[in-house]
């Protein structure tokens, strides 16, 4: 059975899996922040953590974890009955900024499983390079206090992968199943469901193992 529509946005698989046709690229974070991954075609991400506070981060124990991809896989508890006083800052605002050259593509929050499409829509830079559109997965990473503060080797590393998105597809699903036909056909042979405000319809035959959709 082909994946459900909105199975990309849900909580990802422990471990995130690389997708097809995706670049994997995992590096050790021992040069500090920000930190420069290339990705290909002349694009690179730079990780960051635009936070402000340096005393903070020299008070604290090299080796204390600051951010981690465990977080977005773990399981979720269930709320307690009193929910507690709210919070400033839930976690550290981790990003990475795609980059060709020095034009600026998109900017990706670090969440796990996330895939984000970084076009360029800024105006053309002194280099006359052409803008290409990128996707980034994030797979995984692990950030520790001594990273933050500068170089070293603490433990810290990303994942990351990337596919060149600026390209026409090479597969085409099948047209969309009339309504009246769909109709006809026996209850048990389809399943049907309807998301979103815009009530997009997920149509799919058991029995032909086609997906179709129909708006």
């Amino acid at each position: 059975m082909p994946p459900f529509p909105i199975d990309r946005y849900l909580l990802p698989e422990t471990p995130v899996e690389v997708p097809d046709g995706f670049t994997e690229v995992r590096q050790s974070l021992t040069a500090g922040l920000p930190h420069r991954v290339e990705l290909g075609a002349g694009v690179h991400a730079v990780l960051i953590l635009p936070t402000g506070l340096a005393r903070q981060w020299l008070n604290t124990d090299p080796l204390a974890v600051v951010s981690s991809s465990a977080d977005d896989l773990a399981p979720r508890p269930a709320p307690p009955a009193v929910p507690p006083p709210p919070a400033l800052v839930g976690r550290v605002p981790l990003r990475l900024v795609v980059r060709q050259g020095t034009r600026i593509l998109g900017s990706v929050p670090l969440a796990a499983g996330l895939r984000r499409v970084c076009p360029d829509a800024g105006p053309a830079v002194a280099t006359g390079s052409t803008p290409i559109a990128v996707e980034v997965v994030v797979l995984g990473w692990l950030l520790h206090a001594g990273t933050v503060r500068g170089s070293g080797d603490y433990g810290s590393s990303v994942a990351l992968a990337w596919r060149r998105a600026d390209r026409a597809a090479d597969q085409f699903g099948p047209p969309p199943i009339n309504e009246f036909v769909w109709r006809r056909r026996p209850p048990a042979q389809r399943v049907e469901s309807e998301l979103g405000p815009g009530r997009l319809r997920y149509r799919y035959l058991l029995d032909k193992k086609l997906r179709r959709v129909l708006r």
